[in-house]
């Protein structure tokens, strides 16, 4: 699966993970985008297209499942 503005699946994960607690504020997420070494727009633009990709009927749900192992795998590291 490609990168999105440079964001794969993997480190779009890894980076939802980190933004859990804010992922209602889209400065907060854009800072620490960008402290991942994202720009804002092109953190934007790779959200919005992942999303798309997750939600996607046809995927039947592989996307989706590859992002939740991943998610769930960052966010037990954080515990």
């Amino acid at each position: 699966m490609d990168a999105i503005n440079g964001i794969t699946l993997k480190k779009y994960a890894k980076l939802c993970a980190q933004m859990k607690d804010v992922i209602n504020n889209r400065e907060a997420c854009a800072r620490i985008a960008r402290e991942q070494g994202f720009k804002k727009p092109d953190w934007e633009s790779a959200h919005k297209a992942w999303q798309e990709r997750i939600t996607d009927p046809a995927d039947k749900g592989r996307t989706a499942s590859r992002f939740v192992d991943i998610w769930n795998n960052e966010t037990r590291k954080k515990r």
